[in-house]
């Protein structure tokens, strides 16, 4: 009974957030508390379940709120823009300059962790070259797909936060156990970039459309966005931004504690105005307390998921219907379908449904789950931007100006090719095993 009310809980929650019946953190909160009463468990024991899930994912959900408007400020400021403009510059006519400097542009501007923002940060300002050398808009949307997949495996990224509450690790280990296939992983998005500009070049790319167009179509200026830039305190901004990268990767310090210092004194120094400081913080805060939001609500279902047994019994149960011979390996499977199976689920159906439930399965076959974890995280990373019922997809393709059936029947066979590639990485790198 106990595995019934489980798999029917999980079924719920990805059918409401599949079909956007609310937003996910009522979700999180209602059916698992529903689901707990029904299986018998009183109201003390549904809340110590409610207690002990939310504690592991708040300190998740405060690095979030801080890192989001930590890194909007320094977007604000303008820290990003001379080295954005530097690359679009150099990049010239070369065709595969541009498509390399859209994986060094779309690195730089995920560094917030924010798809939405990378996406209106690279294609407005790398589209007038593609247009204009006859490159098609699909493989800028391509290559920063596959440079948000990298970076999206920052501690702040929403896949690794989930990934740590789900396996109850702490995500500066996480995060530092990923590094490495983050420096690697840049090099082979800035291959592939690469590789994609030889593609186009080869089809005919790099022959300007039109003759005498200008170089690069004029940005439009807009008086309120410029009179936040402080180009005067670019020094300051940047050596405030590498310190807070050198705490996070040199030192013990709590990733949030990190933001929370960073975030302080760019507000300070950029901002010495109360009222500007809290108009950044107000204009910011809506993105951050999102996704903090659903972190602190998953809390109440992993807690019961964890608490009432659930997770134990569905896995006894898929254990019976599972192929002898498969069991070893279904996390290899996992991770090789993580593409597509994510595509289907979106991103917190899969992790918070489906990932805890893989967990249980593999650990009955003596697979550890954080390596399942991360066999599912890595893999799944490369669907971020091909997934048919994210927000930020049809803000891709509008960017763009492409169809949605043309923008997946092109970036999913590429991105689920670089996904395998990266899971073939991060085995080398001793990540993951078999």
């Amino acid at each position: 009974m106990l595995a019934i009310i489980g798999f029917l809980m999980v079924v719920v929650i990805i059918y409401c957030l599949m079909e956007s019946k609310a937003t996910p953190a009522p979700i999180f909160v209602i059916t698992p508390i529903v689901a707990a009463f029904a299986a018998g468990f009183s109201f003390p024991e549904v809340a110590k379940f409610i207690q002990s899930g939310v504690a592991i994912t708040m300190p998740i959900a405060v690095l979030f709120i801080f890192s989001i408007i930590y890194f909007s400020v320094m977007s604000d400021v303008g820290l990003f823009d001379p080295f954005v403009n530097f690359l679009v510059k150099k990049a010239g006519n070369n065709v595969v300059a541009i498509t390399v400097t859209t994986a060094l542009v779309a690195t730089i501007a995920h560094l917030d962790g924010a798809l939405a923002s990378t996406l209106l940060v690279t294609v407005p300002a790398m589209l007038p070259l593609y247009k204009r050398l006859n490159i098609r808009p699909l493989v800028l949307l391509v290559i920063i797909g596959a440079a948000m997949s990298i970076m999206n495996l920052l501690p702040w990224g929403g896949p690794v936060a989930r990934t740590a509450a789900i396996t109850k690790t702490d995500i500066t280990v996480l995060w530092h156990s990923l590094i490495p296939l983050q420096v690697v992983g840049m090099g082979l998005v800035i291959a592939f970039a690469a590789f994609m500009g030889v593609v186009e070049k080869k089809r005919g790319a790099g022959v300007q459309l039109l003759e005498g167009e200008s170089e690069v179509a004029e940005a439009v200026i807009d008086p309120k966005v410029e009179a936040l830039k402080r180009p005067k305190l670019l020094w300051f901004n940047t050596l405030l931004t590498l310190g807070v990268l050198g705490l996070l990767c040199f030192t013990k310090i709590p990733l949030y504690a990190a933001f929370m210092l960073g975030l302080s004194l760019a507000l300070m120094v950029n901002y010495p105005k109360i009222e500007d400081q809290n108009g950044r913080i107000k204009a910011h805060s809506a993105n951050a307390l999102s996704m903090a939001a659903i972190l602190l609500a998953s809390g109440v279902f992993l807690g019961v998921l964890s608490g009432t047994k659930m997770l134990g019994a569905m896995a006894n149960a898929m254990i019976a219907i599972i192929p002898g011979f498969m069991g070893p390996y279904i996390h290899v499977v996992m991770g090789v379908l993580a593409v597509p199976v994510g595509m289907l689920l979106g991103t917190d159906s899969y992790f918070f449904g489906l990932v805890p439930l893989a967990m249980g399965v593999g650990a009955k076959y003596g697979i550890e789950p954080t390596n399942m974890a991360n066999w599912m995280l890595i893999g799944k990373n490369f669907g971020v931007l091909t997934t048919p019922h994210a927000a930020t997809t049809y803000l891709a393709i509008g960017l763009a100006g492409v169809e949605l059936k043309e923008h997946l029947k092109f970036c999913t066979p590429w991105l689920w090719l670089l996904s395998i590639g990266s899971l073939l990485l991060a085995m080398i790198l001793g990540i993951i095993s078999i």
